[in-house]
């Protein structure tokens, strides 16, 4: 994955992450720990289009990043899977 931020990869080999066969976690990852760099690269090789459908399919997303996804493609959460489908649990601390 040449041109994006070492750091997204530091649980797998960035040689091995496909950009089509893994675009839901490429997508998630890069909302979530990437650099605008990393957004703006993401949307020069998948388009605007494959991203808001890889972020409606996502079960999960941190807040924040829902937030700026639902602000750039202009995104209800409504229209989102993991804001339907919040967790039950909540987190015992506020980070």
């Amino acid at each position: 994955m040449e041109g994006f931020s070492p750091h997204l990869f530091w649980d797998t080999d960035p040689d091995q992450v496909d950009i089509e066969n893994n675009r839901i976690w490429l997508v998630r990852r890069v909302l979530e720990k990437g650099l605008w760099s990393d957004w703006k690269l993401l949307l020069k090789l998948l388009g605007e289009d494959k991203i808001r459908s890889a972020v409606q399919e996502m079960r999960h997303l941190e807040d924040r990043a829902t937030s700026f996804a639902c602000a750039v493609l202009n995104l209800e959460q409504s229209q989102l899977r993991c804001s339907i489908r919040k967790s039950s649990q909540t987190t015992p601390w506020n980070y």
